[in-house]
């Protein structure tokens, strides 16, 4: 097939080829950098995902083949859509003059649909910087969730290692996540916590299906492990001691 024939034939819609042609050229006007083609047509399908639309492959001289995708009008300036502000309105001048609708009111609507994408795009830029603005304002007051601590918190109270403690919050699915921290440095890292009371419900029923080899302890999810503050009475262990004080640990 021949390019040229594709790009003069196409009726009232527009192909990708010289729908590509107008957005570089556009694009230079306003010292913006070109698109590839590959980048392009990835791009309007992106935006056309699940619409009907013709994709034609071309061979090119160089005897390697290339996509060009024949679409509408609508479909065209819904493309255009994605350009920055003032490529966009260029692109949309030049799709009126170059491309004869069937009505005016199919132009209105497709500008109309244009304008309502381009919306719903900056709307969800805006919801974007508010969640960062927020998680700023987290990681400046230092804020953990609450009801959650993080794992040298639990160590130095529960007297579990970190490794240990991470390994029982996953055989016991103890609800966790991750959470902006500011290091003593002023870097910003990711800290991560655990909700406290499903933890020490998790490490209260370990314990209690827990046997004490010598100085350490054994269960089947954990293998050995060494944990601060618990002894044996009978056949169950103890409350908590740490400190001084008692955590009581419901079994």
């Amino acid at each position: 097939m021949n390019v040229q024939d594709l790009t003069m034939n196409s009726g009232n819609g527009i192909d990708s080829q010289r729908l590509l042609t107008m957005v570089n050229e556009t694009r230079k006007e306003y010292g913006e950098p070109p698109i590839r083609n590959n980048v392009f047509i990835d791009r309007i399908k992106d935006e056309l995902e699940g619409e009907h639309y013709k994709i034609f492959v071309v061979q090119k001289t160089n005897n390697t083949e290339s996509e060009i995708i024949h679409m509408t009008l609508k479909q065209a300036l819904r493309v255009a859509a994605r350009e920055s502000k003032a490529v966009r309105r260029s692109l949309i001048d030049k799709l009126e003059q170059q491309a004869v609708p069937k009505s005016q009111a199919e132009l209105i609507a497709a500008m109309a649909l244009a304008n309502v994408a381009q919306e719903r795009r900056l709307k969800s830029v805006e919801t974007q910087v508010e969640q960062v603005a927020e998680e700023i304002d987290h990681i400046k007051q230092g804020t953990i969730p609450a009801g959650y601590q993080g794992y040298s918190y639990l160590q130095a109270t529960y007297g579990l290692s970190n490794a240990k403690s991470k390994q029982l919050v996953m055989a016991w699915g103890v609800p966790h996540k991750k959470v902006p921290h500011v290091a003593p440095g002023g870097q910003v890292t990711q800290m991560s916590v655990v909700h406290e009371n499903n933890f020490v419900s998790a490490l209260s029923n370990m314990m209690y299906e827990a046997e004490q080899r010598g100085t350490q302890w054994y269960h089947q999810k954990m293998g050995r492990f060494s944990i601060a503050g618990w002894e044996v009475d009978g056949n169950n262990a103890n409350p908590f001691v740490y400190n001084g004080s008692t955590k009581p640990l419901a079994h």
